[in-house]
C-alpha cells in the first residue's frame, strides 16, 4: 500500500505526538521534568559563544550557505569567528536553554 505525500506527513506528525505523549508519561513516572524548546527557537542559527542569530542570507539551510560557501554541517559565526559542527552548536544552545 502506498501513501500520498500528504497522508505520510500526517502519519509522521501523529507519531511524533504519540512519542511526545509517551515521553511525557515516562518523565512523570520517573519524577523527571520534560523541557521542550519552542518550535521557532533558532538553535541551529544562534552562535553558542556570542549569541549572534543568523538572519536572511546568513542562514544555513539544507544546501549550506550559498552566499558564504559553507557546507550544511558546519557552523561559522560571522560575528565572533566561532567554527564548529552545526549539530554541536545546536546542542550547546539547547543546553543553555535549560539553564
Amino acid at each position: 500500500m502506498q501513501m500520498t505525500h500528504v497522508a505520510s506527513k500526517g502519519l509522521q506528525r501523529s507519531m511524533f505526538g504519540y512519542f511526545r505523549q509517551i515521553l511525557s508519561y515516562k518523565c512523570d513516572w520517573n519524577g523527571k521534568k520534560l523541557i521542550l524548546a519552542d518550535k521557532y527557537y533558532p538553535s541551529t542559527q544562534r552562535c553558542s559563544k556570542c549569541g549572534h542569530i543568523k538572519t536572511g542570507e546568513e542562514k544555513v539551510g539544507l544546501n549550506g550557505n550559498l552566499k558564504y560557501g559553507t557546507k550544511h554541517n558546519e557552523y561559522i559565526c560571522y560575528e565572533c569567528g566561532n567554527i564548529m559542527d552545526r549539530d554541536e552548536n545546536a546542542v550547546y544552545n539547547l543546553l543553555a536553554l535549560i539553564n
